[in-house]
């Protein structure tokens, strides 16, 4: 018999597979048209500053993350008196938090921004309105965090899935109406997503505030609450540093040394690699509170079997849409736009590569993040991946190919995914003999054999609709075929079976 836990874990990934899927066609089609609209230099420019915003939010990251470990805590605690104690403090701390990021934002960043990007003159005062309206935005993003994270730890996927296909219908239809408008695209279209970011807040608030009693704002201080809070954050802040140094600090760099052409590349790449992750994405978000959970009830051991089962299944579906993604990249990116970038195809293969491993660690982090003890894991961890940066500009000085950087953080983060598995074992009691046997192995035998069909089909056969069709059939079956002879024990088919049966017999 199916479990509740499973159950209403199974249900909350169908919410947020749903919701992806639809946001992630038409987000598809609307990166299109904004890029036929603002243009690659223009579309370049939009990604670059972005960066800079993402660069200064990472101390929000790591609050983000703190502030739904301890509300999942609690709440797995049945303690909602508790639970209003934490996020209350969480918003009094992301309030403020918002309003030095706008400080810091309009002043170091804003010089940042006019002296030292890549950025044609001409169009320097569109670029700082883009800069004023991300900043804006990520000010309401950093405020809803504590509401946001309250849906996450009810598990209500459900409203996260709606609020996110209003998301983008509205995008949809703000970019059909910059078709209509006049003036400066690129200054109109930073407006409009402005206002998007409004409609979220409002949404995520008043649905907590409506529903949750224990989500109602008033003032509160507790000092060891707060110690809590911002020790946990402390130790994180570093990791949340290091992510965005690996990520942002890398863009910035290619704009240095390549211009907004090659962050215009960049940011399709990513378009298409985080369109395939968020559709699987929505599984690692249903599994996390019960990693979160299954910890603070002492049940370690239940947490190592959902820890090993949920690290399989991320990578399998990420690897069954990812495969046939990887080899027909050249024939998508050429259906999906009108221009596209050179050294695209070429990025979006490098960042499949190292989302796969990223697929692997995720219930790893949660796991980790879940005992709250990350002093060493972080120092660790995030000291490895602050070398990314470094690397890659020494590696630039030389002369090295555009794509260097993407080649460097795959080796980083393979060499991170070992030390997490180290912290697991001395952390969490997690043994590592097993999960190589249990998740390594078979992922590495379902890879090998998948690939050898799709990628000879794509060896033998003409670049055209009919490959592509052919190579998406091929890699599904060999994939599916694979996971099921190698890549799942007795007892993860019979469960899957299970749920089958049981959704066929609902149906009938």
């Amino acid at each position: 018999m199916v479990s509740d836990v499973n159950k209403k874990i199974a249900r909350n990934t169908f919410l947020l597979y749903v919701r992806t899927l639809f946001t992630q066609m038409l987000s598809l089609y609307i990166s299109r048209k904004v890029l036929e609209i603002l243009g690659v230099e223009d579309y370049g420019i939009y990604n670059v500053v972005g960066s800079v915003i993402a660069a200064l939010t990472f101390l929000n990251g790591s609050m983000a993350v703190a502030t739904q470990r301890f509300l999942t805590i609690e709440l797995g605690n049945n303690n909602l008196k508790a639970y209003n104690q934490v996020f209350c403090m969480s918003c009094q701390i992301h309030i403020t938090l918002s309003f030095l990021i706008l400080i810091v934002a309009e002043t170091l960043g804003l010089w940042f921004v006019n002296n030292k990007l890549n950025i044609p003159v001409e169009r320097i005062d569109a670029a700082n309105w883009v800069y004023h309206t991300a900043v804006l935005s990520v000010a309401l993003g950093i405020i809803q965090t504590p509401y946001v994270a309250s849906l996450t730890a009810h598990e209500q996927m459900n409203v996260y899935a709606y609020v996110g296909m209003g998301e983008t219908v509205l995008r949809l239809a703000f970019v059909l109406l910059l078709l209509k408008l006049s003036g400066d695209k690129l200054i109109l279209y930073a407006i409009l997503m402005l206002v998007i970011q409004l409609f979220s807040a409002l949404i995520y608030r008043i649905y907590c505030i409506t529903r949750y009693s224990e989500c109602r704002f008033s003032v509160v201080w507790d000092k060891a609450l707060f110690k809590s809070l911002l020790g946990f954050t402390g130790w994180n802040l570093f990791g949340t540093l290091a992510w965005m140094m690996k990520d942002q600090g890398i863009n910035l760099l290619m704009n240095i040394f390549g211009g907004p052409l090659i962050n215009a590349a960049r940011g399709v790449s990513y378009q298409v690699a985080n369109a395939v992750q968020n559709l699987v994405s929505g599984f690692g978000t249903a599994v996390n509170p019960q990693l979160t959970k299954n910890y603070a009830s002492g049940d370690t051991e239940k947490m190592e079997r959902l820890l090993i089962s949920s690290s399989k299944i991320s990578y399998y579906l990420l690897w069954f849409i990812g495969l046939p993604v990887m080899l027909e990249i050249g024939f998508i990116l050429n259906i999906w736009l009108v221009n596209v970038p050179d050294y695209t195809e070429l990025f979006t293969k490098l960042i499949f590569v190292e989302a796969l491993l990223s697929a692997l660690s995720a219930p790893i982090i949660t796991s980790l993040l879940s005992t709250g003890k990350i002093k060493w894991y972080q120092i660790v961890v995030g000291s490895v991946m602050l070398i990314n940066v470094p690397i890659s500009y020494l590696l630039y000085r030389t002369g090295v190919p555009v794509y260097t950087p993407f080649v460097v953080s795959i080796v980083i983060s393979g060499i991170s995914f070992v030390l997490r598995l180290h912290f697991c074992k001395s952390l969490i009691g997690f043994s590592v003999t097993r999960y190589l046997n249990s998740v390594l192995r078979p992922v590495l035998m379902v890879t090998s054999l998948s690939l050898i069909l799709p990628f000879v089909c794509t060896v033998l056969l003409d670049n055209n609709v009919l490959r592509f069709i052919i190579v998406l059939f091929v890699s599904s079956l060999s994939i599916f075929l694979a996971v099921c002879s190698v890549g799942l024990t007795e007892a993860e088919r019979l469960y899957a079976k299970s749920i089958i049966n049981s959704k066929l017999s609902k149906t009938l």
